[in-house]
């Protein structure tokens, strides 16, 4: 009887505890949960936004960061993304007032290197509240990225190069036929 009350008083405590933060966790909303982008050619760089809702009485801060997943996380045939500094959020810090929505700015742009070309891969966006409590709970937004096989298209220095091979071809070959036209 004893154990059985000090146990019932136990879980009391932990509920107590532990009650703050599941309730604000409830009050706290993200959208959209996944985002893909695909066919982001290395070179070229993309925009999204994401929402962070706040149905509480009080204004929450968010920091927002990448997050790399372990392998048994991401969905099959992802790699993990290669850098973390090549996604950006605008702001980088927000403060999302009481009942009310907050769009944050995603930038992902992929260096201009061969070997970025056809890749998939995920990373995970994180949004942690700045207001530490005994409970943290983050929220995750999936971002899923393919990478087009070209590069972006640049000069063609091979048509170039043929182009003016050709008006230099044609230019000797008019000056030749004038001159031996003039000779007879």
């Amino acid at each position: 009887m004893k154990q059985t009350t000090y146990l019932i008083w136990l879980i009391v405590a932990l509920v107590a505890i532990v009650s703050p933060s599941i309730a604000q966790a409830q009050h706290i909303g993200i959208a959209p949960a996944e985002v893909r982008i695909d066919n982001l050619a290395p070179g070229e760089e993309t925009e999204f936004e994401f929402l962070i809702r706040n149905k509480d009485d009080s204004a929450h801060t968010f920091s927002l960061s990448t997050f790399y997943p372990e392998e048994s996380e991401r969905r099959e045939g992802r790699a993990k993304f290669p850098d973390g500094s090549w996604i950006s959020f605008s702001p980088q810090s927000v403060e999302v007032e009481a009942n009310s929505d907050t769009k944050v700015k995603v930038s992902v742009a992929i260096p201009s290197d061969r070997k970025w070309a056809g890749k998939e891969w995920e990373i995970w966006l994180r949004v942690s509240p700045e207001d530490k409590e005994f409970l943290v709970v983050n929220y995750y937004i999936r971002l899923l990225v393919s990478t087009g096989q070209g590069l972006e298209a640049g000069p063609k220095i091979g048509l170039i190069v043929g182009i003016a091979v050709a008006v230099f071809l044609l230019g000797y070959g008019v000056y030749y036929f004038r001159r031996r036209a003039k000779a007879k």
